[in-house]
């Protein structure tokens, strides 16, 4: 009885991972086509075809918001605005390798996205100690990290050449920040090698046994 609960756990534990790994992924995918859709929406793209987003230097922008308690004051502190850059401002490769980057991003994502289900899959039916549940988790992790790594590229290509040509007043541009995604590949990746070295071990001992 004991085992079947355990089993029964993992599953649900799988199930859940694997909702947990994919919504994020699958949510900033959707976002990224919903703002390219509305910024087409409201300039030209022979126009301006590059789109970067900055945020205020002054961070002080303080607000009044009445509550049941009364007034109360609050401070906006990051606001992201999207600006649109001329096109004698861009370049035609700079906008052709990030969106190639991009592309291959979306593909790797994808990729992630599947091998996720894989993994719950196998879990679900043969648990993790075993050497094809390590080799999904280790595509997942790997996949994770690769489509994060081109993401933020294909973001900081076009924001670096802006960077150079281009000064704000009152405003800097927002070049991509560590997000958790990086931080899950490496703690997936770490978990991988540490599981494949316990189940070396296990191997080992059975073959002693």
């Amino acid at each position: 009885m004991s085992i079947q609960r355990s089993q029964l756990k993992i599953q649900i534990l799988a199930g859940i991972t694997a909702l947990l790994l994919i919504v994020p992924m699958c949510s900033d995918i959707v976002y990224g086509f919903i703002k390219g859709f509305n910024s087409s929406d409201i300039v030209s793209y022979d126009t301006y075809p590059m789109g970067v987003p900055i945020i205020p230097t002054d961070c002080e922008n303080i607000s009044t918001i009445n509550s049941n308690m009364g007034e109360l004051q609050a401070s906006d502190m990051k606001r992201e605005t999207m600006l649109f850059i001329p096109a004698q401002v861009t370049s035609p490769a700079i906008t052709v390798s990030s969106s190639i980057i991009s592309l291959i991003a979306i593909i790797m994502a994808i990729y992630y996205i599947v091998s996720v289900i894989k993994m719950a899959t196998v879990i679900m039916r043969q648990g993790i100690m075993n050497s094809t549940a390590l080799k999904q988790l280790r595509k997942v992790s790997y996949s994770l990290l690769t489509a994060y790594i081109l993401f933020t590229l294909s973001a900081y290509i076009p924001l670096w050449h802006v960077s150079r040509h281009l000064t704000l007043e009152g405003y800097t541009l927002a070049f991509p920040d560590i997000n958790e995604n990086f931080v899950i590949a490496i703690t997936l990746i770490l978990l991988t090698e540490i599981l494949n070295i316990a189940l070396q071990l296990k191997e080992e001992q059975d073959l002693t046994i």
